[in-house]
């Protein structure tokens, strides 16, 4: 049986945005050449949204940046023209499933929308996940009407990888009643999204709730579990919530949790366990008159300074663009110059700012909405949450419930948290893809068919988006690479993704 043309792995934000490149292209430059194949290789129900934009996420769950700088800025127009066209239904749909949270987003953001205020709006993610279900939609009917391209859908999980001929990789599926079969593609597109969380620990006691990922099987029926547990539980004392991690993910728990009253009322204390102690900065958009780097000119004004300094630098004058909120117009300028001073370290030193130093600045200035940010501080406030700068290290359970162990920053004292906890929430990272769960990855990795570059969370790639011949990434697991066209520490952004989309579309067109 003759090779698929194109396979994708994955069918979220990174294919999908491939896929509309791909797709337009075709449609605007017939090929001379027989119609392409394409294999959509997706494990879960729901196509052409991914976690973050579908229905594993909450209907509530917002975008962290404005709508404004979220989009690309070609795609723009388009989206506001599909907002505004289809509003009367994505509102309606929207105040039905999303309770009083999607009540008061709409009171507050409407009006803006009506004004094309874009720059202040956050939106619900569920609209940029239908916005790309529709249109790619279209355009699979647009293709196939002309014969051009027939799209497959495989419902299965793609876990093994192998070249057996030059340019043929077959890829190894399980279906969901667990049976096996093969698939062979000239071109094979890795468009997974994140590796999977890293479980922290086992819970053995029936007595504790543990959630290792929130959005899987889905944040619903988390939160549902979450309610299950709390219910059971008579003690209120011991009705306690530990959140490890202080990311996006966890504020965004606090956002849902602030409109699920009885979920809420049922919460003795909530802690929130992270090293560095803090929850997102709130989004400053205010205009400032200068931009000082006191930290960097002085590195500038040296012969001689390391890449360590270098990051130093750039994270003191940082320290200082947060000191109102993290206003991103200076942030952008002080990663602007640090990027100019990298310039003269040399292309070792390159690789290791995009896979290791700019992670630790960019954990710096992560940050979130005003609805995300008010909720959070409302609950800090009136003392339901509590933050403590620490690292997660065990987990012991007992008829008493959940007992934290951590090592406590400030005193570098290995500690035992006072509470006991009846569930716990993981907001952490993902582990290494040699070690990851994803049997995908993994086999990737230490069947050496792919490389992990130097941050352990991504593919190393060329500048054609290879991480092998005819084996493309796209998505988040091409952060940390840095090459002519790619040079991104972190891709979970729908505009870079949008950004690299045509880029990646040429490649697999090309002969």
């Amino acid at each position: 049986m003759k090779p698929i043309d194109i396979a994708f792995v994955g069918s979220g934000v990174a294919a999908s945005v491939t896929l509309i490149e791909l797709l337009n292209k075709l449609l605007n430059e017939p090929p001379a050449a027989e119609k392409l194949t394409i294999a959509v290789i997706e494990k879960k129900d729901e196509l052409w949204k991914g976690i973050p934009y579908g229905s594993r996420s909450s209907v509530n769950a917002l975008i962290i940046t404005s709508v404004h700088d979220f989009i690309n800025e070609n795609e723009r127009p388009l989206f506001y023209e599909w907002l505004k066209a289809n509003k009367d239904d994505w509102a309606s749909y929207y105040c039905t499933h999303g309770g009083i949270t999607a009540a008061r987003w709409l009171e507050n953001n409407m009006p803006l929308i009506e004004n094309n205020d874009w720059k202040t709006v956050y939106i619900p993610r569920f609209l940029f996940g239908n916005y790309l279900q529709q249109k790619l939609n279209g355009l699979i009917k647009a293709v196939e009407e002309k014969k051009l391209a027939e799209i497959k859908i495989i419902r299965a999980e793609a876990i093994d990888v192998k070249v057996i001929a030059e340019g043929v990789h077959e890829i190894t599926v399980e279906h969901p009643d667990a049976t096996l079969s093969k698939i062979t593609t000239y071109k094979l597109v890795i468009a997974t999204g994140s590796a999977p969380v890293k479980k922290l620990c086992e819970i053995s006691n029936d007595k504790v709730v543990y959630v290792n990922d929130i959005y899987e099987p889905s944040t619903v029926e988390n939160l549902n579990t979450l309610q299950t547990a709390l219910s059971n539980e008579d003690d209120e004392a011991k009705r306690n919530v530990l959140i490890i991690g202080s990311n996006a993910s966890s504020i965004e728990i606090l956002y849902l949790l602030e409109g699920l009253p009885v979920i809420r009322k049922l919460i003795n204390k909530i802690i929130i366990i992270s090293p560095s102690g803090i929850l997102p900065y709130f989004t400053n958009t205010e205009p400032l008159a200068s931009h000082p780097m006191p930290n960097l000119d002085k590195i500038e004004s040296k012969a001689k300074y390391s890449i360590e300094a270098l990051v130093d630098a750039a994270a003191a004058d940082i320290r200082l663009a947060l000191r109102g909120g993290a206003n991103m117009d200076y942030i952008a300028t002080i990663i602007s110059n640090t990027l100019k001073l990298l310039e003269v370290l040399g292309e070792e030193a390159k690789k290791s700012f995009f896979a290791i130093h700019a992670i630790r600045l960019r954990n710096m200035f992560r940050r979130a909405g005003p609805e995300y940010r008010n909720v959070a501080q409302s609950f800090l406030d009136l003392q339901q949450v509590k933050i403590v700068k620490g690292n997660f290290l065990s987990m012991h359970t007992s008829e008493e419930g959940g007992e934290l162990t951590y090592l406590d920053c400030a005193s570098g004292q290995q500690q035992i948290y006072p509470l006991s906890f009846k569930a716990i929430i993981n907001c952490t990272g993902s582990d290494n893809l040699d070690q990851s769960s994803s049997r995908l990855l993994y086999n990737l990795v230490n069947r050496h068919i792919c490389k992990m570059n130097l941050s352990g969370k991504g593919f190393e790639v060329n500048e054609k988006f290879e991480a092998a011949p005819n084996l493309y990434i796209m998505g988040p697991l091409l952060g940390g690479n840095v090459n002519k066209l790619i040079h991104f520490w972190q891709l979970e952004n729908a505009a870079r993704l949008t950004f690299l989309a045509p880029h990646l579309a040429n490649e697999l067109l090309s002969v």
